[in-house]
């Protein structure tokens, strides 16, 4: 598509403005917007400005907004891990449980470390423990980001279409 204004300047000066959408399905290339201004006047013609811009396609948009979320799930889970292994970390030094943090650390790690406590004992040495449960969540928590960031790529992620031939 091209679209050309003509605006006439006072004397025998002319300003054309030319815009052009080039779009080319066979090429993997996005469609691209190109603004020129030409300035005609008694000493020729001349470019006064051009601009090309680039528009992303559907395909990279698509590909842009599942890599943003497969970015989320891996922070969400990445900072359940770490509350997990500062945890971890805490009762195995046997770190005093009437420590603020200590305790905000504990509390806020619980609901993750519930359903896997009880699996396995948990061996003390004086006031030291070593939580399994912490251990098994940290694994479990990790694998449960990896398959829903799959999950999403494979849901969202944009088709590249398949070449099919006669061999």
């Amino acid at each position: 598509m091209t679209e050309r204004n003509t605006n006439p300047a006072p004397g025998s000066t002319r300003t054309d403005v030319y815009r052009e959408t080039v779009n080319d399905p066979a090429a993997d290339v996005p469609a691209q917007d190109i603004y020129q201004e030409r300035v005609s006047g008694p000493a020729g013609e001349r470019v006064v400005r051009s601009e090309h811009v680039s528009v992303p396609s559907d395909a990279t948009q698509r590909g842009k907004s599942v890599t943003r979320i497969r970015q989320i799930i891996y922070f969400i889970f990445g900072a359940i891990n770490v509350l997990l292994f500062i945890r971890f970390v805490l009762l195995l030094l046997g770190a005093n449980d009437t420590s603020p943090f200590v305790n905000l650390i504990y509390g806020m790690s619980r609901i993750f470390v519930m359903p896997f406590l009880g699996i396995f004992a948990e061996p003390e040495l004086g006031s030291s423990v070593f939580e399994w449960a912490s251990l098994v969540g940290i694994v479990v928590y990790s694998l449960l980001a990896y398959g829903l960031a799959r999950l999403v790529e494979l849901i969202y992620a944009p088709v590249r279409p398949t070449v099919t031939g006669d061999s």
